[in-house]
């Protein structure tokens, strides 16, 4: 029997687990990952390190893929453990940051499972001679191939918990392949010819900004797989996965294909071979690249009149994770590593159209009585991006037919595992069935799997049909990226409840159908979490991204938004000095689309703006871009004090007891020039929160800026008495507001 003990911190409070149960060969032993805030002992290492299993396996295979599990992570102490959590506070990526404060209910608190390996470990396991191979935080593990007195030397080191091989698995591949339906004359002729906004306006450096494509006019051969699950009527209502971050996991991508090469790509890596070109590449199979650049295509495509995928307008992270050249282990240790780049890019949804199992009866393979959720590295994976505000929508597998053909990891929790249906709704032979070992059903939902169109690689202008769960889990996973923009506040278990409980067998739900085909306007609008939406995804205008400003003032315009249930809309600018030190520099609401900023920058400095849309009941909606611009060396108003130092005049903020939002307004009077001005927000015990203005203002001047009761880092300051303090000219002025929550 194997016991484990961790503690946790869960709603506040300090609890203590203890899992008893048989030895498993799984990465954490059927632990479960949950939030692990507080400091722990070191994890006990195994009676057996080096296991039996592994020998036998060495010794069959000359050398092995291994899991090399550790004790710990190298901090001796709880005041070690909470300054490496500082550190990890202060690196954060500002989405991934914004997404795990939404499923903690509004404050990010990274855990243990941020913080990574210790490289003293990773450096010691390297020195034996054993072939590193990826180095995964979430399990305090890596993988290796070694040979058997490698793994020897391994087992020796004291941190190493123990060493278990990399599980045997196949992949599941689609059913079958068809040409595609041509698109009719008719179509080819109204496609013809560019419209303004098919391609793509630019990005901003780092940042992977992209402006957005229009509403395509019509669907081509996507048409009835769309149509199943209502994505036209979410099209018209103007929802398109816009700003949400989508991570494709798969074998390869062919960005040059005509549906792919428009579409909004932030990130690649290649998993297999360890660089950043996701694109088939020498060493490759010819045919590395077809399932990912078809499943890519099914999600996001965008050819007007011939391929649409419901989440045309995300951003894509893609991870080139399963290498169609042997059925290998290492794929599994690839699809987490992958997941962890992702989580750290700020990715939102994950699409992956892969499972893995075997049940050629071998020691070394994954066998049903393994799908409890927590057995299979893919499972764990999931469940732990899921954890950390990932919506993970996974395939079923195409062994499907009888009770429990599911195949990992549509067995984890949390998840979104996608079964396959016909155009008319009849359940797939091939989709694999719930369900799971410890009886949870499976899987969630279904989407159309049989006769879907995808792109070819390799050719493009290809198109044919495709058959399998790895064709309905896109269109699941572009569905999810829709309900997350038209909802950014929700959690993951809120986004995949309103796809559950809105899907057409909601009611009689089973391990066949799950709760049945989604149809996502339902999702979004119908939901018991479906109502209000927030404004409705915009861009803006001017200044142009990446473009410069050379003399003031300055006009800021961006398009207008609308609030589905037809209310009123205020805008929130902000814009923000990004080099050469960041600060917050001027924060106005208007129910404009433009704004003339009269205000002083500097030259030879970088601005960031953006604008956020606020509806009546104070639903928040971002545009769909952060533009950035620069300032020349000719960029005005001059820099010159008044003779006598100005008049100011400070109201009080409003409202006041505030909630979400807040007003403060001061005015400048006497003789004309320019003088600095910074208005601060500090906490009752004189900390500084937040700084709203650090600027120059002219004189005469009426300012305003607003506090969304938010700190530096974005996250929600508690409830108390908070002060604003202005500085203008060395003059101080200051006053008290109260925050509830």
């Amino acid at each position: 029997m194997s016991r484990i003990a961790a503690s946790y911190l869960i709603g506040g409070a300090l609890l203590t687990f203890i899992a008893t149960g048989p030895a498993v060969p799984s990465a954490l032993a059927r632990t479960r990952p949950e939030p692990h805030a507080a400091f722990t002992a070191p994890s006990a290492r195994a009676p057996e390190v080096l296991s039996a299993q592994s020998l036998a396996r060495l010794r069959a295979e000359g050398q092995s893929v291994l899991w090399v599990h550790f004790t710990d992570k190298a901090i001796p102490d709880a005041a070690s453990f909470a300054a490496a959590l500082r550190s990890i506070d202060e690196r954060m990526d500002p989405r991934a940051r914004a997404r795990r404060a939404r499923e903690t209910g509004g404050q990010f608190v990274p855990d243990y499972y941020d913080l990574p390996v210790a490289r003293s470990y990773v450096d010691a396991v390297s020195a034996t001679g054993a072939q590193v191979r990826h180095v995964s935080r979430w399990l305090n593990a890596m993988t290796v191939v070694a040979n058997e007195a490698q793994a020897r030397k391994i087992a020796a080191l004291p941190f190493v918990r123990r060493v278990t091989p990399a599980m045997a698995s196949r992949r599941t591949e689609p059913v079958g392949l068809a040409p595609a339906e041509a698109p009719s004359e008719q179509d080819l002729l109204r496609e013809a010819g560019p419209r303004p906004g098919d391609l793509l306006a630019g990005t901003v450096a780092g940042q992977g900004q992209f402006m957005s494509l229009p509403k395509p006019l019509g669907y081509g051969g996507s048409t009835t797989q769309l149509a199943s699950i209502n994505v036209p009527a979410a099209h018209d209502s103007g929802w398109s996965g816009a700003s949400v971050i989508v991570a494709m996991l798969d074998t390869g991508y062919d960005k040059n294909h005509e549906a792919l090469k428009p579409l909004a790509k932030i990130a690649e890596r290649d998993f297999i071979f360890h660089d950043g070109e996701t694109a088939n590449q020498v060493g490759d199979a010819d045919s590395q690249w077809e399932h990912g650049t078809g499943t890519w295509s099914v999600l996001g495509g965008y050819k007007p009149f011939v391929q649409i995928g419901p989440a045309y307008n995300a951003r894509f992270v893609l991870a080139k994770t399963e290498d169609v050249r042997s059925e290998t282990p290492i794929e599994e240790d690839n699809w987490v590593a992958a997941a962890e780049w992702g989580d750290s890019l700020g990715v939102e949804v994950i699409s992956s159209s892969l499972a893995y199992l075997d049940f050629d009866g071998t020691a070394n393979d994954y066998t049903y009585t393994d799908l409890d959720g927590y057995t299979t590295v893919v499972a764990l994976g999931a469940v732990m991006a899921a954890r950390r505000g990932i919506v993970v929508c996974n395939a079923m597998g195409n062994e499907g037919g009888l009770p429990g053909s599911l195949w990992s990891p549509a067995d984890a929790d949390s998840i979104i595992s996608v079964g396959a249906v016909d155009s008319g709704n009849s359940i797939a032979g091939f989709s694999g069935r719930g369900p799971t070992v410890d009886g949870r059903m499976k899987p969630e939902v279904v989407a159309q799997g049989v006769s879907v169109q995808w792109a070819v690689a390799g050719t493009p202008t290809g198109y044919a049909l495709a058959s399998g769960t790895s064709l309905s889990t896109p269109l699941l996973g572009g569905a999810a990226a829709l309900v997350r923009e038209a909802h950014p506040e929700w959690t993951v278990a809120q986004v995949r409840d309103a796809l559950m409980q809105t899907a057409d067998k909601a009611a009689t739900p089973d391990n066949n159908f799950g709760h049945g085909r989604i149809d996502v306007v339902k999702a979004i609008y119908n939901s018991s979490y479906g109502v209000p939406v927030a404004p409705k995804p915009f861009q803006l205008l001017v200044p142009v991204d990446t473009g410069s400003v050379v003399k003031a003032p300055i006009t800021f315009k961006w398009r207008k938004t609308t609030d589905p249930q037809g209310g009123a809309i205020n805008y929130r600018i902000n814009l923000r000095q990004i080099s050469p030190q960041p600060c917050c520099l001027f924060s106005a609401m208007t129910t404009d689309t433009f704004l003339v900023y009269t205000g002083y920058l500097g030259p030879s400095k970088t601005y960031e703006w953006s604008v956020t849309a606020i509806d009546v009941d104070g639903h928040e909606r971002l545009s769909k871009d952060l533009f950035r611009f620069t300032t020349t060396t000719t960029t005005g108003v001059t820099y010159t004090p008044p003779p006598s130092a100005p008049q100011v005049l400070m109201a009080q903020s409003r409202p006041n007891p505030m909630r979400s939002l807040t007003r403060i307004d001061f005015t400048l009077a006497g003789a004309a020039g320019v003088v600095p001005v910074v208005l601060r927000i500090y906490d009752a015990q004189g900390r500084l929160v937040r700084t709203l203005m650090d600027t120059a203002e002219p004189v005469p001047a009426q300012c305003t800026a607003n506090w969304d009761g938010k700190n530096e880092k974005g996250e929600k300051s508690g409830s108390g008495i908070y002060y604003y303090r202005l500085e203008v000219a060395g003059a101080h002025f200051s006053k008290r507001l109260i925050l509830l929550r």
